[in-house]
C-alpha cells in the first residue's frame, strides 16, 4: 500500500484497491473463526494519510474509541463509539479516524459468502452505520472473546450473528436509552481516573447501578468494567506508541493500579507485553519509512 510521504500530501486521483485483509492501521490481534477473519486495530499517523480506497471484501468496522468520520449511510459525519459500520463488497470511500487517533475491531467476510448470505435475508446495499442494540451487542461478543480465548468456533457464531444483524433492521433509528450512551461516554471520558467507580457513573447519569449494570450489558454486550479496563489499555497503547514514558508512568496515567496490573491486561488484549508491543510498533514505523 502506498503511503504519502508526510502529512498533509495532496492524494491519488484513483482510489487505491485493498485486497482483502488488508485494512489501514496497526495491527494489534488477528484470528480467524470459519469464513470470518477478525481483526484488532489502532490507527496511527495522520488524518491526512488515508486515500480515497475500495475494499474488494465486505467487512464491519467497530469503532472502539477515536472519533471516526464516514460516508455511510445513516450516520453523523463524525461518528463518536460505539459506532458499528456495515461496508458491503467493493465499498469505495475515505473513512478515516479524525487526527488519527482510534482503536476499531474489523470482522471481515468474502464477496462470495457475502452473497451466499445475500440470497438468504436482505443485506444493506450500501456501507451503513447499524444502531440495532442487537447488532452492537454482537460486536462486543466478538471482542470479548478476541480479548480472551479466541476460540475460532465462537468467533465464527459471533461473525454469523453479526451478518444476521445487517438487514432492514440496520436502517431504524437507534432504541438505546440516551443514558445508557452517555454512561458509555462516562467511562470512555473518565477513564484514567484511578479511584472511578461504576457507582460515581451510575450517580452522574442518574440510575440505579444494578438498572446500569443490567442495561449496559444488554446494549453494549460488555460490563461497564470490562469496557473501563478496555478503554484504559487501548489509552496505554496510544502512549507506548506516541511517547517515551516507561510503562509504570503510562499505568498510573491511566488509571491503573501499577505497572504489573497494566501488563497483565495488556497482554490480554493485545497478546503482548507493553514493552514488547512498542518494540513491534518501532519496527512498522520502519516499514512504513520504507514504503514512502
Amino acid at each position: 500500500m502506498r503511503r504519502r510521504n508526510q502529512c498533509g500530501a495532496s492524494g491519488l486521483h484513483v482510489p487505491l484497491d485493498l485486497r482483502p485483509g488488508r485494512f489501514y492501521g496497526l495491527p494489534q490481534g488477528n484470528a480467524g473463526g470459519g469464513p470470518f477473519t477478525i481483526h484488532s486495530l489502532a490507527a496511527t499517523g495522520c488524518e491526512e494519510d488515508i486515500e480515497t480506497h475500495t475494499h474488494h471484501d465486505a467487512h464491519f468496522v467497530f469503532v472502539l474509541s477515536g472519533t471516526y468520520v464516514t460516508s455511510a449511510y445513516g450516520a453523523s459525519e463524525a461518528a463518536r463509539p460505539p459506532a458499528l459500520i456495515f461496508n458491503p463488497p467493493g465499498t469505495t470511500h475515505r473513512d478515516r479516524f479524525m487526527r488519527g487517533i482510534g482503536t476499531f475491531m474489523i470482522v471481515s467476510l468474502s464477496s462470495a459468502t457475502f452473497r451466499e448470505a445475500a440470497d438468504l435475508q436482505s443485506l444493506a446495499p450500501v456501507a451503513t452505520q447499524l444502531f440495532h442494540p442487537g447488532a452492537l451487542t454482537s460486536a462486543f461478543q466478538v471482542v470479548r472473546e478476541m480479548c480472551s480465548g479466541r476460540d475460532p468456533g465462537v468467533l465464527e457464531s459471533g461473525g454469523w450473528e453479526l451478518l444476521s444483524e445487517t438487514d432492514s433492521a440496520a436502517l431504524v433509528a437507534s432504541t438505546t436509552p440516551a443514558w445508557a450512551a452517555r454512561a458509555y461516554e462516562v467511562v470512555m471520558d473518565r477513564s484514567s481516573a484511578a479511584a472511578l467507580r461504576i457507582g460515581q457513573v451510575a450517580a452522574e447519569i442518574g440510575v440505579h447501578p444494578v438498572h446500569l449494570a443490567r442495561v449496559f450489558r444488554r446494549v453494549w454486550g460488555c460490563s461497564p468494567g470490562e469496557l473501563l479496563r478496555w478503554r484504559r489499555t487501548d489509552r496505554a497503547a496510544e502512549l507506548l506508541r506516541g511517547t517515551t514514558r516507561t510503562a509504570a508512568e503510562i499505568a498510573q496515567e491511566v488509571g491503573f493500579v501499577d505497572q504489573s496490573h497494566l501488563t497483565h491486561a495488556f497482554r490480554a488484549r493485545v497478546g503482548l507485553t507493553p514493552g514488547a508491543y512498542r518494540r513491534m510498533f518501532r519496527g512498522y514505523k520502519t516499514e512504513r519509512a520504507s514504503m514512502d
